[in-house]
């Protein structure tokens, strides 16, 4: 005759199996309609999505009004290759091949940004620029992001709003020469399901920078590129 071990668990009782099924489908659900369908669709029953901007990117794979703004001027992105810190000899050199001048009494500024993003986490980050002034910018994410580069002037607020490049990316590298006096800058969010590290770069004439997430808008001051500990930044690619 075969012996019942006391000291074995219990199985699970039918009840239970069914709680817990339903507790993950309910989840599921509201990750689908809080997360998902307002990142990836703009679909937003219940608003959760606009107030964790979660909405702002759904928008990444059509033409918008914003886009089709920024993308009829010129003279304004100039794309590079992927690389590091520049000092500013080569920042001036940089910037007379393609053209740019500094403005008169403009003076040159370096900042280093990073975040890890969580799931759906989305930030935004701008810096104040006068018309004409330039800015160098790489930044490398250890993941792929949905990004919205994006400049709106002080005149004219969000409305008057435009949007130079909106993709999915892991990096960008370019000189930015801005076409009017307001902020200028990006909103990234992480459309995974697993954290993602960025790192950005910044050399330019820009007066400010602030931030914009779910808490609303913070001015932030300048960090220098030397003084991050290069096990705290995302990792640059590989060559």
């Amino acid at each position: 005759m075969t012996e019942t071990d006391p000291t074995a668990p219990a199985p699970p009782s039918r009840k239970k199996l069914l709680l817990g099924t339903g507790a993950a489908v309910a989840i599921a659900a509201v990750c689908l309609v809080v997360f998902v369908l307002p990142a990836e669709y703009g679909i937003d029953p219940t608003g959760a999505g606009a107030a964790l901007g979660l909405t702002q990117l759904s928008e990444g794979g059509t033409e918008n009004i914003y886009l089709k703004r920024g993308q009829a001027r010129t003279n304004v992105l100039f794309p590079l290759e992927a690389s590091g810190e520049q000092d500013r000899i080569v920042l001036n050199d940089l910037f007379a091949e393609k053209g740019v001048t500094l403005p008169a009494g403009a003076q040159l500024q370096s900042d280093r940004f990073q975040i890890e993003l969580l799931p759906y986490e989305g930030i935004e980050l701008k810096y104040v620029l006068d018309t004409g002034a330039p800015m160098w910018f790489s930044w490398y994410a250890d993941g792929p992001v949905n990004v919205d580069m994006h400049s709106h002037p002080f005149a004219g607020g969000t409305e008057a709003t435009e949007s130079f490049v909106i993709a999915d990316l892991r990096n960008q590298t370019a000189v930015y020469v801005a076409p009017f006096n307001g902020i200028h800058g990006w909103y990234w969010q992480n459309r995974t399901l697993e954290p993602v590290k960025l790192l950005l770069d910044a050399s330019g004439a820009f007066t400010g920078s602030k931030i914009f997430d779910q808490t609303g808008e913070h001015d932030r001051e300048f960090v220098s590129p030397f003084a991050v500990e290069p096990a705290e930044a995302a990792a640059p690619p590989a060559e």
